[in-house]
């Protein structure tokens, strides 16, 4: 493709980690520094626990938060130093977090201490609120709806987390909930159903009791707005531009759902028509063929 017209930077969030996910950025100049940070912030070295205990301690909220958004801004800088700067930017989950930095609201290592300190927060809500994420293609939107409505109204604390592509989706349960979630979807017929390698409810009511932390934590921190425009989780619009709303969007991003689907539909909207993802892995990619075949999509790592 032609990289000297305007395009949208897209990073990943937790979900496409893996065990190999550094050895692609590790040759880079900067990795030596922010690799010593994350290390710094998870009181490990990275290499040596992953080497020791494998997916156990990858799958760990703060590791792979730190390392999927350390992966991506080594690819982002690398990128950017090829084929310069994007003209919109959106990150999923965590990933919004890589996105600011990008945007120039959080310098690097302020940005490990905001993430790890997300990672705290949510992790004490995990601990009071056991739970997890399902996976659930080739159902229709209002069909997976309406079986979280019955789930629901039996009880069961389970809620839509992210709204990836046409009839790819995702649901935070808590843990009473995931078999009987399981059971009545599997009923459905679905094309695919998984229960996904993370550590928690994540974007869901279950974790609402981290917001009023992480709003004190991010006050004095988070004093300057986006250089560029930053699609928001929640809304599937751009962030606004207002310091108290940008934060607070921000925070409410903990426990809101992931619109996915809607952020990209507006960046189309805004006239973007070439998608690049910045970090391991092509989740985002394969979410932007099912959103908009027309529109060029493509992912990097270096």
């Amino acid at each position: 493709m032609m990289h000297d017209r305007p395009y949208a930077a897209l990073f990943p969030g937790q979900g496409a980690h893996a065990l190999t996910m550094l050895a692609a950025v590790r040759s880079l100049p900067a990795f030596p520094e922010r690799y010593a940070l994350v290390c710094a912030a998870l009181g490990v070295d990275v290499a040596q626990a992953l080497e020791e205990q494998g997916e156990v301690f990858l799958n760990r909220n703060a590791v792979s938060s730190l390392l999927t958004v350390l992966v991506s801004s080594l690819a982002y800088d690398q990128w950017c130093a090829q084929h310069g700067p994007p003209q919109w930017l959106a990150g999923y989950s965590v990933g919004q977090w890589t996105a600011l930095y990008a945007a120039g609201v959080v310098e690097f290592a302020p940005l490990v201490a905001l993430v790890a300190q997300r990672a705290a927060l949510m992790d004490a809500c995990t601990a009071r609120h056991p739970g997890g994420m399902v996976s659930v293609i080739g159902l229709a939107e209002g069909v997976v709806a309406t079986a979280v409505q019955q789930l629901q109204a039996e009880g069961y604390q389970v809620s839509i987390s992210t709204y990836n592509c046409l009839g790819q989706y995702s649901l935070a349960v808590a843990a009473d909930a995931l078999e009987p979630t399981l059971a009545r979807l599997r009923a459905l017929g679905p094309r695919r159903l998984l229960v996904l390698p993370v550590a928690g409810p994540w974007h869901s009511p279950l974790l609402a009791g981290a917001e009023a932390g992480f709003a004190a934590y991010l006050e004095p921190l988070v004093q300057r707005l986006p250089q560029l425009p930053v699609v928001d989780n929640v809304t599937g619009d751009l962030l606004p531009l207002e310091l108290p709303a940008f934060r607070q969007q921000l925070v409410r991003q903990i426990r809101a759902p992931v619109r996915w689907h809607q952020g990209m539909t507006t960046l189309i909207g805004l006239g973007c028509r070439t998608f690049v993802e910045l970090g391991y892995g092509r989740v985002l990619t394969k979410f932007g063929f099912f959103i908009d075949r027309s529109v060029h999509h493509e992912a990097f790592c270096p």
